[in-house]
């Protein structure tokens, strides 16, 4: 596998919509990713379940967090995250997000599934507040880093429940 850098990134968008909705690609491309940014957060209403074959799997029902003079104000816990871009992974790629430092160093952190080759949509996270004194946010804050990987070939593309989402 090899990390795409910018300039691969930057034609991908342009030729492929590798991800559209961007606040300001000039700054959300890095040299080695794309960093995507808060469209909205959720609190868990409800326990979720899962099992081997996703017969019984059952995702909670999320209640939106309000905004209060523009900021999130977060206490310690979990949150699910919408992003606002919408990404389009070719057959040949993969993505894995990792969290920007500064959250790291506020306390914070954020969790990402693999992004697999041919997922489309406006995907979500788990942002968690470890900080004892919580966390502020701001809409369209940048929090995830999304590194994509070109496969050796394409593969079967990924086709699950979450394709599409919005």
């Amino acid at each position: 596998m090899v990390v795409l850098d910018r300039k691969t990134i930057l034609e991908l968008i342009s030729k492929h919509k590798l991800i559209t909705k961007m606040v300001d690609q000039n700054i959300q491309v890095s040299p080695n990713g794309v960093e995507l940014t808060l469209q909205k957060l959720y609190t868990y209403k409800e326990a979720g379940t899962i099992d081997f074959s996703n017969k019984e799997r059952h995702i909670p029902n999320y209640e939106e967090v309000q905004l209060k003079q523009g900021w999130y104000n977060l206490q310690p816990g979990t949150y699910l995250v919408t992003y606002n871009e919408i990404v389009r992974i070719p057959a040949n790629i993969i993505a894995i997000g990792r969290p920007r430092s500064s959250l790291l160093r506020s306390g914070v952190s954020i969790e990402s599934a693999v992004w697999d080759a041919g997922y489309e949509g406006r995907s979500r996270g788990l942002l968690t507040v470890y900080n004892p004194n919580g966390f502020f946010v701001k809409p369209n804050a940048r929090l995830l880093h999304l590194v994509f990987f070109q496969l050796m070939q394409e593969t079967q593309p990924y086709e699950g429940v979450y394709q599409g989402e919005a």
